[in-house]
């Protein structure tokens, strides 16, 4: 009968310390789980990237610039600035005659009979008996020789008097018998010796 207090004590013992371990277990703080960053991976490649190769990205570079109109060539311009006497001028501006165009043919006549002097018309005189010509190239030699002195002039018009398969002809013959009035009109015999006089005159 003495044993059963100390029973009792022992069993009283026991369950404090279950009901303490009860409490202390239930006090701790309640930590939630926290979700871990997943793994940072690059981004799929396709296969189509893997076999391209990369596209090279070109930089614009300057076109070649069309040539500017007033840069073109210009043989007019370059005869005119080249170191010449002005009958070589005459000759060179002549020379580019059957590579001009048409529309410029009298226009360069003029310029190449405004260098040529009168002792140097010979470089204008077979351009002026050349029956091909066209009109107005035969216009503008006519203009020319005209505007000369009488020891330049009469010869050659009084050539083209001559030669009535000439287109200038007839104009020659009508100038030269009015010009030199004391020569009777078609003779021909007349106007030769008339013009073989003002030569020597004016030599």
């Amino acid at each position: 009968m003495k044993i059963m207090p100390f029973s009792f004590c022992g069993t009283f013992l026991w369950f404090m310390t279950f009901f303490v371990f009860l409490a202390l277990t239930s006090c701790r703080p309640h930590v939630p789980p926290t979700d871990k960053p997943a793994p940072h991976s690059n981004p799929a490649i396709s296969p189509q990237e893997l076999s391209q190769p990369p596209v090279p990205v070109l930089t614009p570079t300057n076109k070649p610039s069309s040539p500017n109109p007033s840069e073109a060539a210009d043989p007019i311009g370059d005869v005119l600035s080249a170191d010449l006497t002005p009958g070589e001028t005459a000759s060179r501006l002549l020379s580019l005659l059957a590579s001009t165009p048409a529309d410029d043919k009298s226009f360069l006549v003029q310029i190449a009979g405004n260098y040529c002097p009168d002792e140097e018309y010979w470089r204008l005189l077979p351009l002026l008996l050349d029956r091909s010509q066209p009109e107005d190239v035969r216009d503008e030699l006519m203009r020319d020789i005209l505007r000369r002195s009488d020891s330049v002039r009469l010869r050659p018009l009084y050539r083209l008097a001559l030669d009535p398969s000439h287109p200038l002809s007839t104009e020659a013959r009508e100038y030269l018998f009015s010009y030199l009035q004391d020569v009777p009109e078609n003779d021909f015999a007349a106007l030769g010796k008339a013009v073989d006089k003002s030569e020597k005159e004016n030599r």
